[in-house]
């Protein structure tokens, strides 16, 4: 009888355990661990093995965690930032180890801050940046990393304050430009 009430109390124990474990497993809480990876030659390996390491990143930077798809010692697949709070701060592609497609960045109240592509690692087309509320402050065009055509800033009214053209000479001197006074390439 003492044997059985053991048997039934590890057996109770033991799904306990496993359900704890699944719990937390699929959950977006899941516990970080050190990261166990590396790169050599610009190829990511597991530090035990000299194979390419192919699987899910997801390791704490600072106060922020960080996740993305490795293929084959490669970044390629989904890649996110997250805020300490747990709400996105980025998301995007990545392929062969640059960005591509649709990227969107997220204030820390989950809000989202600008959106735009990348085409081989460089801001493509039409970007968007917008105030907290959801109203636009900024939008224009890159091409090839560089902004080009005309671009409009807003107000947190919506009204338009300011607006340059960029065209190819324009794009790349911004000595004396007061108004977008950031550097041309990857403004944010």
């Amino acid at each position: 009888m003492l044997k059985r009430n053991l048997s039934a109390k590890f057996f109770l124990i033991f799904i306990a355990s496993m359900m704890q474990i699944l719990v937390v497993s699929c959950g977006d809480n899941v516990e970080l661990t050190e990261n166990d990876l590396e790169i050599r030659d610009n190829i990511i390996y597991d530090r035990s093995t000299n194979i390419p390491f192919t699987g899910i990143e997801r390791a704490r930077v600072e106060d922020k965690i960080i996740e993305y798809e490795i293929v084959d010692g490669v970044k390629h697949g989904s890649f996110k930032l997250y805020y300490e709070n747990g709400n996105k701060e980025i998301v995007g592609l990545i392929e062969n180890n640059a960005n591509t497609g649709e990227w969107k960045y997220f204030y820390e109240s989950g809000k989202l801050e600008s959106e735009g592509y990348f085409v081989e690692d460089m801001p493509e087309g039409r970007w968007v940046w917008y105030y907290e509320s959801g109203k636009i402050k900024e939008e224009g065009s890159f091409h090839k990393g560089y902004r080009v055509a005309w671009w409009y800033q807003y107000d947190p009214n919506g009204n338009e304050s300011d607006s340059k053209n960029f065209d190819e000479v324009d794009s790349l001197n911004t000595d004396n430009d007061s108004l977008f006074n950031r550097i041309e390439k990857y403004p944010f």
